[in-house]
């Protein structure tokens, strides 16, 4: 969905609250089960009346619940979660919903004047009105479309290259040219995956590297297999969410988009697309 309507401008700004709404909440929900168990390692976060309610009103939970099936109802304008990521399992309306939004969208802040603000000393930076916009008022925001023309690019700004055997990590006095969102969102794509079975093709896919590694690598410990594994199953993921959205976008898909990763000599082709789902 392309920006250039104030219906879809609107569509695609709810859709950004929802997520971060949601992604707010279960932060808070987090740290209070954290608490929660500090104070008794013993308790069950079921019955804290906060989290999860009374008979005479909803807990934190409930209200989450309701939050992902806003951001459900949101994504149906989206094609790539309507006719792909909505049928694969461990894919949440949150994930989906943040995938789309770190591929497609760049909120870039704007001044009043019209001017891309910059940051500097802490703060936005108006370089046409040669002043800072704090005490201005809520930040304003011009959406913009992003674009990955290969998979290389769109694995660097989710924090999934890997250089000289490891992640980029964040360096002090060094800008980050990758997103740190990008990269909790990969975790819990490859932990959501690591849930699965052989029945489903990414639980299988991980289940099959994991053994890999164990079998040409013994020295590997089994937390070190699984992080990898996780990794290989959320970049392959990932290189398919990228031949998805080019293929329904109508851009060029440059073959072998997965054949070049993970030691596969052939391509593998995105999971759950193209295929006529179960109604």
């Amino acid at each position: 969905m392309r920006p250039d309507t104030p219906e879809r401008e609107l569509a695609i700004q709810r859709l950004n609250k929802s997520i971060r709404d949601y992604d707010a909440l279960n932060k808070v929900i987090t740290g209070m089960k954290n608490r929660l168990h500090a104070l008794n390692p013993d308790a069950d976060p079921k019955h804290d009346p906060f989290l999860n309610g009374t008979k005479q009103s909803s807990g934190l939970e409930q209200i989450k619940a309701r939050l992902s099936r806003a951001i459900e109802k949101d994504l149906l304008a989206w094609p790539i979660y309507t006719e792909w990521m909505q049928h694969v399992p461990g894919i949440g309306p949150a994930i989906a919903g943040r995938l789309i939004m770190l591929y497609y969208y760049r909120f870039t802040p704007v001044c009043a004047c019209g001017e891309v603000l910059e940051k500097k000393d802490g703060t936005f930076w108006c370089p046409a009105c040669e002043k800072s916009v704090k005490g201005d008022g809520v930040t304003k925001y011009r959406i913009e479309l992003r674009d990955f023309p290969n998979i290389s690019k769109w694995w660097a700004f989710m924090g999934m290259a890997v250089l000289d055997g490891k992640k980029p990590h964040r360096e002090k006095g060094k800008q980050q040219n990758w997103s740190s969102v990008g990269r909790a969102t990969c975790y819990l794509i490859g932990d959501q995956f690591n849930r699965q079975t052989t029945k489903t093709p990414y639980g299988a896919f991980l289940l099959e590297r994991k053994a890999r590694i164990e079998r040409l690598q013994p020295e590997v410990k089994k937390g070190h297999r699984l992080n990898r594994a996780r990794h290989e199953a959320a970049k392959l993921f990932l290189a398919h969410f990228w031949t998805v959205a080019r293929t329904l976008d109508g851009l060029t898909v440059t073959p072998p988009y997965a054949g070049t990763i993970m030691g596969h000599t052939g391509i593998v082709e995105p999971f759950h697309f193209g295929v006529k789902q179960a109604a």
